[in-house]
């Protein structure tokens, strides 16, 4: 209710208008900026749109139909014939995102493995072993 009101009020300190919007979280705000080029595509085509936080309707012919992610809206869009640039948000790039860790962490060995340890956790595990009658 106040940011219909402020939105219907236009508000000017010093000069300069104030704008109120909502408070989105950070990971909002990246997942609403990755529809722009679709909202802005669909605005020249006269198709009606809504953007429920970070979903996306589209209202086609044949029905609406909601989307989860900017790549799937983009995605059905090309399949029904639409050119459509590349999306805000890419496809997570798991080779790139393990190198950065690498770099970040570098894990290293202090020592050569030792086979002393193992061997002898491989007798202690021995002298517990069960013996069965079949090995008496």
């Amino acid at each position: 209710m106040v940011l219909k009101k402020a939105w219907q009020k236009k508000i000017v300190v010093e000069g300069r208008p104030l704008i109120f919007d909502h408070d989105y979280a950070t990971e909002v705000v990246q997942k609403r900026k990755a529809y722009n080029g679709i909202k802005k595509l669909l605005k020249e085509k006269g198709i009606r749109f809504q953007t429920p936080l970070t979903k996306m309707r589209i209202h086609w012919d044949d029905g609406p139909k909601l989307y989860g992610s900017a790549q799937e809206a983009a995605c059905d869009m090309r399949k029904r014939g639409f050119s459509v640039g590349p999306t805000g948000l890419a496809a997570p790039d798991h080779e790139a995102t393990l190198e950065r860790l690498q770099q970040a962490m570098p894990w290293q060995r202090v020592g050569e493995r030792r086979e002393g340890t193992a061997r002898r956790a491989k007798e202690k595990l021995q002298e517990f072993e069960r013996i069965t009658q079949d090995s008496e």
